[in-house]
């Protein structure tokens, strides 16, 4: 059993057994996981556990008048670690609370067939490709492509009159990719925010709060089947099972789910409260983890299949850490997406047809590290304290890349 003082830090603590961590490595590299990814793989696991550890790493600031020293330690940013994670989550919600409009959302839940999911495991590239369907899913029904293929005289997407005057040219969507289910065995899902309506292509807004099930089930079913069939797969027999699993689901009247949450977000706080739930998340949070004994975990997860009942599972420390490692991202791989106007880059014209829709939010000039310190301690940890000016980095040191670095 675990000692109680070692309790704040479980995930660190079962990843802290060499012998149990390098066995799980070696599963890794066992399963498909690229060179580079393995690298990738190693290299945050490494910063995972020298993550606030002083002796592997930290940055001195100083005042420039008096001799106040405030010293920080480093930390990892990695998706295994719940508190980068959770940082992480706050930071970027933070940041995109300015672009949303206050406007009824939806969340929308699209989850892969058992029998699919291996393919997206051999090709972690196919992963991207789920969110770019999820997104031709919403633009098929925001731009009414279906009355469009009907018409008799097709007109031209680069024409003008291609859209009509009532037609939702303009939609908003973030899409977040997860490879997790509850029980940590692979499960790769899109979670989809997306907005009910959005901007002709004479910038009026319109609502629309009611899509086809039936068309969105079709496409869905569609757009994985093709990304399965169209994988890169290293292994000959893989991709033939690729083939049949894609004949075989096609041919039969299988509806791929989907799931729309309970109710809509009405408010900017409530979009941002959905998303911070489901960003940069560690495949399990630490309070999951119950007892670690020996070489072994037990974790519960409430079992969506089994009305949420409370279910219990134990592993050894060994699987429970490879189930949580084939679930990190390559590196720089884009688990958030955002469509339509909440895309980086948009026109002039449609910034300003949404300016009146979005809620005046006052951005603090200050970091989350540093809002954090001040409501925990009552302190602003890069300003002195004596003189009250801003300090200056004094040191930096980091175990990987020594000497300690002196910066006067």
């Amino acid at each position: 059993m675990t000692n109680k003082y070692i309790i704040q830090n479980k995930l660190k603590y079962i990843f802290s057994n060499n012998n149990i961590l390098l066995n799980s490595i070696d599963f890794c590299k066992k399963n498909n996981i690229s060179t580079d990814h393995l690298k990738y793989i190693i290299h945050s696991v490494d910063n995972f556990l020298a993550c606030r550890d002083i002796s592997k790493g930290f940055i001195k600031f100083k005042c420039p008048l008096c001799p106040v020293i405030h010293k920080f330690p480093l930390t990892c940013k990695s998706k295994l670690c719940p508190s980068c994670g959770f940082k992480y989550s706050r930071i970027w919600s933070q940041n995109i609370m300015k672009h949303i409009l206050n406007i009824e959302h939806r969340h929308v839940l699209f989850t892969i067939p058992k029998e699919c999911r291996q393919f997206f495991f051999y090709d972690r590239k196919l992963l991207s490709k789920l969110s770019d369907a999820v997104n031709e899913i919403f633009k098929f029904c925001f731009h009414n492509i279906s009355k469009k293929n009907l018409r008799k005289n097709k007109i031209s997407k680069f024409s003008k009159k291609y859209f009509t005057d009532s037609d939702i040219v303009h939609y908003g969507l973030i899409s977040i990719i997860h490879t997790f289910g509850r029980d940590l065995k692979w499960n790769p899902h899109i979670h989809a925010i997306v907005s009910l309506g959005g901007f002709t292509k004479n910038f009026d807004f319109k609502n629309m709060r009611h899509f086809n099930v039936d068309t969105i089930a079709g496409q869905w079913k569609y757009h994985v089947l093709k990304i399965i069939l169209n994988g890169e797969y290293n292994d000959s027999k893989i991709k033939m099972k690729a083939l049949e699993t894609v004949s075989k689901l096609y041919k039969e009247n299988k509806r791929f789910f989907f799931n729309v949450g309970d109710g809509d977000i009405n408010s900017t706080k409530g979009i941002i409260r959905y998303l911070g739930r489901y960003l940069a998340r560690s495949p399990i949070a630490e309070y999951k983890i119950t007892e670690i004994d020996d070489d072994k975990v037990t974790f519960f997860f409430n079992d969506l299949a089994n009305n949420k009942k409370k279910t219990f599972i134990t592993m050894s420390a060994e699987k429970f850490i490879s189930q949580i490692l084939i679930h990190l991202p390559p590196k720089n791989f884009k688990m958030v997406n955002r469509y339509g106007f909440y895309s980086r880059h948009i026109s002039d014209k449609l910034k300003k047809a949404m300016q009146p829709f979005k809620k005046n939010i006052v951005v603090s000039k200050y970091s989350f590290y540093q809002r954090q310190m001040y409501i925990t301690f009552g302190m602003n940890p890069f300003f002195c304290p004596e003189c009250k000016i801003r300090m200056i980095v004094w040191e930096f040191y980091h175990y990987l890349y020594p000497p300690l670095k002196k910066y006067h």
